[in-house]
């Protein structure tokens, strides 16, 4: 005799494709951007500051839509200047729930523009 089972949904944590080196602008400008028709987390990033030098200057800048069709709310701001301590090279954001919408922007707003090597990660429900 079959027996049926029911499953809760699962989440599959993917590094999204939308990760790689991203050449620095001296205006934000969105590195990672995503939404879902549904609950997901944004399963946070790595963020290699190794190539910054004396002078250099870099926002980066988190936000995300509260209500469908909302406008952008900055959720955190992390700003890095200098040469980045050897034992600390990388910046981390840690996991955001989200439905609506979240983005991670960037901007270098003093000394050489940079190329900096960016990872993200994003949990979605298995078969979406």
């Amino acid at each position: 005799m079959a027996h049926a089972s029911t499953s809760p949904p699962m989440l599959r944590l993917k590094r999204s494709a939308q990760s790689g080196q991203k050449a620095m602008t001296a205006a934000y400008a969105v590195e990672y951007t995503e939404s879902c028709s549904m609950a997901y987390i944004f399963g946070g990033a790595e963020i290699d500051l190794t190539n910054m030098q004396a002078g250099d200057a870099i926002d980066i800048r988190v936000r995300k839509q509260i209500i469908s069709g909302g406008g952008w709310v900055v959720h955190d701001i992390m700003s890095y200047t200098n040469a980045m301590p050897a034992r600390h090279v990388t910046a981390h954001i840690g996991a955001i729930p989200d439905v609506y919408g979240i983005s991670v922007d960037m901007v270098q707003s003093a000394g050489v523009l940079r190329t900096i090597d960016c990872e993200f990660y994003d949990a979605k429900r298995v078969g979406l």
